[in-house]
């Protein structure tokens, strides 16, 4: 199996994008991807399920297959749908087939009974797919067992919820949780808080300042600070003394940009006998001069383990 994320987008009969998200669609991808799950490409049969909003998830099943391919997400509206093109030669049969997924994807969205009823809404039709990302499931070894913790994950956004899942993290389910800005983070902070009685490690994902930023929406994304800031100060009153907490972000997504890059991002690490320094603010550039310096990523785990006692001695 080769698996690639993709988005429900809007194109014109050329196959140029005209809304790479098609107006972040909410309703009715269930349906699209119903009418493209089971797509024969050839001898490749295709699954496709809907994933949080516009996102949706392909994969392509078959023998000779390889995640040696280029995307077709060319992540600008005004432009064409790329091709897909093999990146070893082996890839050839993968790329040819996910060629072919686009043109048919097409054909049988274009018409499809959600996006008539899209268009005489005055709402952008979603009908084609963009993917990206072609990869296969990776031979992870769970949390469980290589750190020895118990984990579960809160999210609204079905990736996320997949990669708690796919190392061996539990998912709670919280109502209103919707991976959009009108999340309801004062239930995922309670759930959180509540599944530290079961667990010994809790990540609560939020989507919203991500989507500002996509959206080049600064005020947007100054109100979605401003309510993450409330709930990590409901969060730090009701919090157990033996906690520890880390506070970071996967990436950048600045407002000019519109787009992911490669800046570094903030790291806050506080509880009980956690070393503090002079940094007062949660910034970007206040927290270049923190204590912690630049960290990988793969450091943070580590990090956690040590200051909450946890962490495996060597030679000791």
């Amino acid at each position: 199996d080769i698996a690639f994320r993709g988005n429900f987008a809007s194109a014109d009969e050329d196959l140029r994008l005209t809304d790479r998200r098609a107006g972040r669609i909410r309703e009715g991808t269930e349906d699209l991807a119903k009418a493209l799950d089971g797509l024969k490409l050839g001898r490749i049969k295709t699954i496709v399920r809907a994933g949080t909003d516009h996102r949706v998830a392909v994969v392509l099943r078959g023998r000779g297959l390889s995640p040696e391919v280029t995307d077709t997400d060319p992540h600008e509206a005004g432009e064409a749908i790329l091709e897909s093109e093999a990146r070893k030669p082996e890839a050839k049969a993968t790329a040819k087939a996910v060629n072919a997924f686009t043109k048919q994807a097409y054909k049988v969205l274009k018409d499809h009974p959600v996006n008539r009823a899209r268009v005489a809404k005055g709402e952008p039709p979603a009908n084609t797919v963009v993917l990206r990302g072609a990869g296969v499931y990776p031979d992870l070894v769970p949390i469980t067992e290589r750190l020895h913790l118990k984990a579960v994950g809160i999210a609204g956004v079905a990736l996320i919820r997949g990669m708690f899942r796919t190392v061996g993290m539990d998912v709670l389910e919280v109502p209103g949780a919707t991976g959009g800005l009108d999340t309801n983070m004062t239930a995922k902070a309670d759930a959180a808080l509540g599944a530290l009685r079961k667990y010994d490690l809790v990540v609560l994902h939020v989507k919203a300042p991500d989507l500002c930023g996509h959206d080049g929406n600064a005020s947007e994304k100054i109100r979605v600070i401003e309510r993450l800031d409330a709930m990590m100060g409901g969060i730090k009153a009701r919090l157990p003394g033996e906690i520890v907490i880390a506070i970071t972000a996967d990436h950048s997504t600045p407002v000019a940009l519109k787009e992911h890059s490669g800046d570094p991002v903030p790291l806050t690490i506080f509880g009980e006998g956690v070393r503090v320094d002079d940094v007062l603010n949660f910034d970007e550039r206040s927290m270049a001069h923190g204590a912690l310096g630049r960290i990988c990523g793969q450091d943070v785990m580590n990090l956690l383990l040590n200051a909450s006692n946890r962490a495996e001695k060597y030679g000791a």
